[in-house]
């Protein structure tokens, strides 16, 4: 069977529910969702049916559970991923009607 790893970070996404609002003006957020480049790949992976694992770490906290959870139920292998006393990465963002989009990293 075909193997594939990964490694990088592992954030939670929380977006604007309408587009054209700045996160500098107040507005509405939906999410966490799970994301982060290398962790949406994995993901993907595993749903085709490849043996999948990351390397990677995330916080001791809701958003961390909310990582792990998602992937464990789509089958990747999270034995690698550190759970840290620090925070889960969360990356706060918008969407314009022109394709742009406006981030937030904590």
């Amino acid at each position: 069977m075909n193997r594939v790893f990964t490694i990088g970070e592992m954030l939670v996404e929380i977006m604007r529910t309408e587009t054209n609002c700045p996160l500098s003006e107040p507005g509405l957020f939906a999410g966490p969702y799970p994301s982060g480049a290398p962790a949406i790949f994995i993901d993907a992976a595993a749903k085709w049916g490849l043996q999948a694992g990351i390397v990677g770490a995330v916080g001791q906290d809701a958003f961390g559970r909310c990582l792990i959870d998602r992937l464990e139920r789509d089958a990747v292998d999270c034995s690698c991923v550190y759970r840290s006393a620090r925070t889960t990465g969360m990356a706060f963002v918008t969407y314009f009607d022109d394709g742009s989009r406006e981030f937030c990293f904590i």
